[in-house]
């Protein structure tokens, strides 16, 4: 089955049965050494490899753009005033010096008023909800911090669920190692609550031998939120609505890329943040040149089989295995142009034992 089915408009098309002994939990010691899974997307065959060997994988004078954002502290334990009741509150968006945005958790009820408390008991911080809405995203709650808690570092890790559920009865990591880990070695910004996880695979002695090689290394931003991770609830993906999140591209960087893309240079992005910023940024020109404007902007792009998205900047993705009738999986099964190859590389990679999510390994697919 190609990308012209009317099956590709309902969610169950992109389903495939994954072991959960699979998921990893922990990272590799060497990032390096995670697994590569290299498909050549027109020949339609795939190689085993691992991150170690990109300079010699990737195609010459090709063109990496990384997602520089990083992980902050997002996730905040606390009690609810007056109670002992837990409490906890998922940062999203900074509003003003102490106001955010975000998920909350408690078993009592959440509306305006509702007063908590966050950090260490002895000083601790004191927070009232101001706003409850509504949104395609789920409940987001508005609350007035007494000083800010992602300033102070109050937080933990936001790591996701699935790494969480797995590590039951295990040892805690140290915050300050776990957070390390889970960004990339490149991570300069911080905003998002997730990590762009096909970076991680990347250290600094990696991206010099590539650089060595004459492969440039670019950078954007875009901070990962709800947009990236929100699961599709809808049998429909036409009635899916993806959150918003902020990107930002230099003037400098926007300009090197479009120039190497009218040069005909392979521009392979690391990970689908870049990827959809890029292509969620990028249009055709007058003279069907792809230009590339800098500055900020939000992106809400949603690429499925049936978006008819066009292709304007990427020719290449490296990236790590995604959740069944996730987003992730989606865009990748547009950029193949076939989601029966795309579940036959999920089959092969899960019968040879790859690990799968944010801390697993990856799969680079080349034009």
């Amino acid at each position: 089955m190609g990308l012209n089915s009317i099956d590709l408009l309902q969610r169950s098309s992109y389903s495939f049965d994954l072991p959960e002994a699979l998921i990893a939990a922990h990272p590799l010691s060497e990032r390096t050494d995670a697994r590569l899974l290299v498909v050549h997307k027109k020949l339609q065959t795939i190689e085993h490899r691992h991150i170690r060997d990109l300079p010699n994988i990737l195609p010459t004078r090709s063109v990496l753009v990384a997602n520089n954002s990083k992980v902050f502290r997002a996730r905040l334990k606390g009690t609810r005033v007056g109670s002992n009741g837990k409490v906890e509150f998922f940062s999203l968006k900074k509003v003003d010096a102490c106001t955010w945005e975000g998920l909350m958790k408690s078993s009592a009820k959440i509306a305006p008023g509702f007063q908590f408390q966050v950090g260490a008991d002895a000083n601790p911080i004191f927070a009232e909800v101001l706003a409850r809405d509504e949104t395609t995203a789920g409940t987001i709650i508005t609350a007035r911090f007494s000083r800010d808690p992602v300033d102070e570092g109050v937080g933990q890790v936001p790591l996701p669920p699935y790494i969480v559920a797995k590590r039951i009865g295990e040892t805690e990591t140290s915050s300050e190692s776990e957070i390390k880990n889970y960004n990339t070695v490149f991570a300069k910004h911080e905003g998002s609550v997730a990590a762009p996880t096909a970076g991680r695979h990347f250290t600094e002695k990696l991206i010099l031998e590539l650089k060595s090689k004459g492969i440039d290394w670019e950078e954007i931003t875009l901070h990962v939120g709800l947009g990236t991770f929100k699961p599709v609830t809808s049998d429909d993906l036409r009635q899916h609505q993806m959150h918003e999140e902020w990107s930002d591209i230099s003037e400098v960087v926007a300009k090197r890329i479009t120039h190497a893309k009218s040069e005909g240079r392979p521009i392979i992005s690391i990970g689908t943040t870049s990827t959809r910023t890029l292509e969620g940024r990028a249009f055709r020109g007058g003279q069907g040149n792809v230009l590339l404007p800098p500055g900020s902007e939000a992106i809400d792009l949603f690429i499925h089989p049936a978006s008819s998205h066009e292709w304007k900047l990427v020719d290449g993705i490296l990236t790590n295995f995604h959740l069944p009738e996730s987003t992730l999986f989606m865009m990748i099964a547009t950029f193949l142009d076939d989601l029966d190859f795309l579940k036959s590389v999920y089959k092969t990679a899960i019968e040879e034992k790859y690990r799968f999510y944010s801390y697993g390994d990856a799969m680079l697919i080349l034009p």
